[in-house]
């Protein structure tokens, strides 16, 4: 059986090439069928890569996972890492495709990681941003219950139970401005044993195995359990949008973005 996978990422999201060894390496063809349904839009003739560690995050949460490549060490990367998803043993899958048909990677071997760095600084200050806006409500509207978030690019939004309207968009707007220019720190820690603190957003991602929850804190004006990655400061994160604000079901919808942005 092999084993889980260290998310370094976790405890260093600074990270952007990390050297690290195979545990295994197959066709998405050859998984099973639970492994199978996390390589969804993946071509079946591509591969899925498991290594010891990683710094690449694995979709969930509401955010995508990254994107990158592999290299043996000391060469040129040959394999494109187009997906990256948890099982729920904690063995993370890099699925993608070698450039060279020739290519392959075995068990033990050591070979480099390297992240997108464009694509995760982007995700980062989106996730960032959902949880500057879940800080402007909890400080504007604190009776407002935030029941989603999705960070996802061109679909970044925060939903809520009860009725937003138009006009509630300036006064969050301007909250989310003012936050964002006070150049807050954002430091992630590890609490022992915390069920549920803050809203939530992304617990499990954040839930290690030995029982501890990571926290993700604004200025010490909120601490919520998140697996994601983020920015450092308030600052880092650019300019928030609040794009709009609909209503479905007694729900309400901020959408939002972030800029300047990337084509992903």
């Amino acid at each position: 059986m092999v084993p889980r996978t260290e998310a370094v990422y976790l405890d260093d999201a600074t990270l952007r090439t990390l050297s690290t060894e195979v545990l295994s390496s197959q066709p998405i063809s050859s998984l099973c069928e639970e492994e199978k349904s996390l390589a969804k839009n993946v071509p079946t003739e591509d591969n899925a890569i498991i290594m010891r560690q990683t710094i690449f995050y694995a979709q969930g949460g509401g955010q995508p996972s990254d994107t990158g490549a592999i290299a043996l060490v000391d060469q040129d990367p040959t394999f494109e890492v187009s997906l990256v998803r948890k099982t729920p043993d904690g063995r993370f899958l890099h699925f993608g495709k070698f450039l060279d048909a020739a290519s392959s990677f075995v068990a033990g071997q050591q070979v480099v990681q390297r992240v997108d760095d464009s694509k995760r600084n982007y995700h980062s200050r989106l996730h960032t941003a959902g949880h500057i806006i879940g800080l402007a409500m909890q400080l504007l509207m604190p009776d407002k219950k935030k029941v989603k978030a999705n960070h996802f690019p061109r679909e970044a939004s925060m939903e809520y139970e009860g009725l937003l309207y138009n006009e509630h968009k300036p006064v969050i707007q301007e909250k989310v401005d003012e936050l964002v220019r006070l150049d807050l720190p954002i430091p992630i820690s590890w609490l022992q044993g915390v069920a549920q603190v803050g809203d939530g957003e992304g617990a499990e991602e954040g839930r290690s195995h030995d029982g501890r929850t990571r926290i993700a804190s604004i200025g010490g004006l909120d601490h919520n359990p998140c697996g994601g990655t983020h920015v450092a400061r308030t600052s880092f994160v650019g300019s928030v949008t609040i794009r709009k604000i609909s209503r479905q079901k007694g729900i309400s919808r901020v959408s939002y973005d972030v800029f300047p942005g990337i084509e992903v």
